[in-house]
């Protein structure tokens, strides 16, 4: 979605259309707008007809970016898929393992339009890292599984770059290992764990406990996992009888999680929030503050309020829905929310023109 940019006061516009001549030659060589590309890019065979590559990107696409895992079986997704060539902004032929294919980039304004007018949840925005420490139990006890090499870590990994869900794997070096150990892990000690897992700066925190029974009809695999959100820890119970099976399962599982959890459904009615932002304190931290929220998914327009120091007033108009708005907020290692409390002295920070009962206090981190 295309985000406008507004300067309340005349003299910020001088200001505002510098700013958009700096961003048109600036690229977006950021982790998330790569991600983004990614995310509706899709390779498929050439090994079948122009009209049928064309569909299965457009599937492959719209499956990645929906909550619902029945998405296809939508009246409206139906319709479009018929249209799948216009939805395709270029294409390369490339070369895979399985032999010659075709890489196909979808326009995303196009499929979050269509997400839109069908008022269907879309998660297209960035994907938080999630940190796993895997430990698995056999006759010889319990054991970090720490090769990369290892079956299910092959397959979790494969899984996870098909739903575009990015892993961060310990290094188990000698930090790790003195201070955090399976048993912490498998009992699940989470001040242990999330002490030991500071280092990673990921997002999210997983454990997962791998076991395998001898049954009657062979080898069964059992999966524990945790998940930990911000404090919140959710419990998952999976089985299957091949570690491929089994890392598929789980992958989907996570990915549904999050999901349910970072996806937005753009909204009929905008609503408006405001925003001051600490730390800006120069133009090139305005630009980076602009590009920032200029990619978060919602946004329809910002409004430029007053300049104050360090200290910005903004006032977006959303198309999403504010809770969930705050949860994309969150993810942005570069903004951390501030709480206007007498104890934090956030508040008092402000100039007395600058302060408003109702804003959003962000503290944002120049690179």
């Amino acid at each position: 979605m295309a985000m406008q940019f507004q300067a309340k006061r005349s003299g910020w516009r001088t200001m505002a259309l510098v700013f958009l001549l700096c961003l048109s030659g600036l690229g977006y060589g950021s982790a998330w707008a790569e991600q983004t590309n990614h995310l509706y890019s899709a390779d498929v065979s050439a090994e079948q007809s122009r009209q049928q590559w064309q569909r299965a990107a457009f599937e492959q696409v719209v499956r990645r970016v929906s909550v619902d895992p029945q998405v296809l079986s939508h009246p409206a997704i139906q319709q479009e898929r018929q249209r799948a060539n216009t939805y395709v902004k270029q294409f390369e032929a490339i070369r895979t393992e399985q032999g010659a294919g075709v890489r196909v980039l979808i326009d995303q304004q196009k499929i979050q339009q269509l997400f839109r007018e069908h008022q269907l949840p879309i998660w297209d925005s960035r994907r938080p890292q999630s940190l796993i420490w895997l430990v698995a139990q056999d006759s010889r006890g319990r054991q970090f599984v720490n090769q990369r090499q290892h079956e299910l870590i092959v397959a979790v990994q494969q899984q996870a770059t098909e739903r575009m869900l990015p892993l961060v794997w310990p290094l188990y070096d000698m930090e790790d290992l003195l201070s955090l150990n399976e048993t912490d892990v498998w009992a699940g000690f989470w001040q242990q764990i999330r002490s030991a897992s500071v280092r990673y700066q990921a997002d999210l925190i997983i454990t997962a406990q791998l076991s395998e029974q001898q049954g009657e009809s062979g080898v069964q695999y059992q999966l524990y996992w945790q998940l930990d959100q911000q404090g919140r820890v959710d419990r998952f119970e999976l089985q299957a009888t091949e570690l491929t099976d089994l890392a598929e399962q789980w992958v989907d599982d996570l990915a549904n999680q999050l999901a349910e959890r970072y996806a937005v459904r753009y909204t009929e009615q905008s609503e408006l929030l405001n925003l001051q932002v600490s730390g800006v304190a120069s133009w090139a931290d305005w630009v980076q503050l602009q590009r920032l929220m200029s990619r978060l998914p919602g946004v329809e327009r910002l409004d430029l309020q007053q300049w104050s120091g360090q200290w910005l007033q903004l006032e977006l108009q959303l198309a999403i829905a504010r809770p969930e708005f705050m949860a994309l907020l969150a993810l942005e290692p570069r903004l951390s929310l501030l709480t206007p409390s007498p104890a934090s002295g956030a508040m008092s920070l402000l100039p007395p023109a600058v302060q408003s009962s109702d804003a959003i206090l962000l503290r944002f981190e120049s690179p």
